[in-house]
């Protein structure tokens, strides 16, 4: 076989190897300058203790997550949630520091502000099972369930219920009256998310919640101080889809089409290196009698 040809179809086996197992996983970590912005439609209702009247308002959360720092294998993140009234005033606002994997996408306990477990982000093709997760949303653990496959415009999106409970936000509601001191702050919550599986991204998300008083002994549910509903906004929907066909057609090119296309060619050349040798043989010569 002509060594040209041996050399260029070894050497492309060899680049789709390199750029399988190595090239495309650094490509497909979170990215240093990674940030993402989501708004939600939310409506509520407050009181400051157990008989006070109900006051129901119309708001807009914004949610920011943002990498201050990074090294190879993991990455600072900080997460922001600002709730404003219908005026633009913030009625609520919440940050936190997060330490996550940039290959796994999952939190990494001794990094950030506390101790926390369980996916930051939804992994590159995310499966039809249960996850535990932990981002800014919410100050602890959720527990996202699989329901279902659906299509949303082209894609196949997966379905999943959330459930956080018994979140302790006493420190949260410290401005209340009886808080802490004659009572604690307990939040549940519950959701959907729909999730582009190929890039792991949030295509629309529903929540809603109740945070309750709760006195000793045994945490008994004295009353609700406050409810909510959320959901993404028109244009985040539409926002994060787009970012989830381009996610999916850039993870295709590195993990398939790429490899394949370096496998190809390599396969070509040494096809073309193996008839170039059997054309070239020379006859036997004929057997005299």
């Amino acid at each position: 076989m002509d060594v040209r040809f041996l050399s260029a179809g070894l050497g492309c086996c060899l680049l789709a190897a390199l750029q399988y197992f190595y090239i495309t996983p650094r490509l497909e970590r979170i990215p240093s300058d990674y940030t993402s912005e989501a708004s939600f439609n939310a409506t509520t209702r407050a009181r400051d203790n157990a008989v006070a009247p109900w006051t129901e308002s119309t708001m807009v959360a914004r949610r920011v997550d943002q990498m201050l720092v990074t090294s190879a294998a993991h990455g600072i993140l900080q997460g922001d949630i600002h709730w404003t009234n219908a005026a633009g005033q913030v009625q609520f606002e919440s940050s936190a520091v997060f330490g996550v994997d940039r290959y796994t996408r999952e939190n990494l306990p001794g990094y950030g502000d506390t101790v926390r477990h369980g996916a930051f982000l939804f992994p590159l093709h995310t499966q039809a099972k249960n996850y535990r997760y932990w981002d800014p949303q919410f100050i602890g653990n959720c527990d996202a369930v699989f329901l279902r496959a659906e299509r949303i415009g082209p894609m196949t999106v997966f379905v999943f219920s959330f459930t956080a409970k018994a979140l302790d936000e006493t420190a949260g509601y410290a401005h209340l009256p009886d808080v802490p001191g004659r009572y604690r702050v307990l939040t549940n919550a519950e959701g959907t998310l729909w999730i582009e599986p190929t890039s792991g991204i949030v295509v629309d998300y529903r929540e809603e919640g109740v945070s309750f008083l709760v006195a000793a002994p045994g945490d008994q549910r004295v009353a609700n101080i406050y409810e909510w509903k959320g959901r993404y906004t028109p244009q985040t929907k539409a926002s994060r889809l787009q970012q989830a066909q381009a996610e999916r057609i850039r993870v295709n090119v590195l993990e398939i089409w790429l490899p394949a296309a370096l496998l190809g060619a390599g396969a070509t050349a040494l096809l073309l290196g193996w008839r170039r040798r059997t054309r070239g043989k020379p006859l036997a010569a004929p057997v005299q009698t």
